[in-house]
């Protein structure tokens, strides 16, 4: 196989409500990728599906499922919450057909509005906001945060998904809580769980993704201060 393909294992629940679907990559922080994996988890969600690559993965891990796969397709029991759950990004060379795949799983499970979450560097914050947001042309959607910086671009295919819902007209937003680039953010991740849960009007637990935050940034400030100390030690031998 030469393309990206959606594979349903699992009927969905029946639509009772608006469906929003859920998605992010591991791109800055991984914030969109520890969000949606922290949902399925709290929620319960079942997987009813994947992305078929086209190339065979050389990585998985055993869940409770069974064996994980790149791209898969979790929902929650009342059929309103759908997660596009991406371990890896997609193959630049194959993201045409992955976006492809993409609206397939629009259009099969009937979303009504699509949930896009990335990172944005910390160094572009301007005052005590937690995230930055912006929507497609379609959406409604009103945030009480500062829309997205004008000038620096989206790249990656989290851009490649929102250029799609716009030329598409699917009611989309995109949420980027400020976070380190280079680090694991759980807490980014919190703020992105938490602005979502106001979207689908549900409360989400964050806690243990905080009191993880707070030990992993414990963790870096003892090896800072380490490496301040046997800096400044070495510094002493050459005086």
């Amino acid at each position: 196989m030469s393309r990206y393909r959606l594979v349903l294992t699992h009927s969905p629940p029946e639509k009772a409500r608006k469906r929003v679907l859920v998605t992010g990559f591991p791109g800055f922080g991984a914030v969109g990728f520890l969000t949606t994996k922290f949902m399925i988890d709290k929620l319960k969600m079942r997987r009813i599906g994947f992305v078929k690559t086209p190339v065979v993965p050389d990585i998985t891990s055993l869940e409770d499922y069974g064996l994980s796969l790149p791209h898969e397709v979790f929902i929650n029991k009342e059929g309103d919450i759908a997660v596009l759950l991406n371990r890896v990004n997609p193959i630049k060379s194959k993201m045409n057909s992955f976006v492809s795949s993409f609206l397939d799983l629009v259009r099969t499970l009937d979303v009504d509005e699509v949930v896009l979450v990335g990172g944005l560097d910390s160094r572009f914050r301007e005052g005590n906001e937690e995230f930055r947001w912006l929507r497609t042309s379609s959406s409604r959607r009103e945030l009480e945060a500062p829309l997205f910086v004008k000038g620096p671009f989206i790249i990656g295919p989290l851009a490649s998904l929102l250029v799609v819902c716009e030329l598409e007209n699917v009611p989309a937003i995109a949420i980027f809580p400020y976070t380190e680039p280079e680090s694991l953010d759980h807490r980014a991740a919190a703020t992105a769980i938490k602005v979502i849960g106001s979207i689908v009007g549900i409360s989400i637990d964050v806690s243990e993704l905080l009191k993880y935050a707070e030990a992993m940034e414990r963790i870096e400030e003892s090896l800072k201060q380490a490496y301040k100390a046997a800096s400044e030690r070495e510094s002493k031998m050459y005086m």
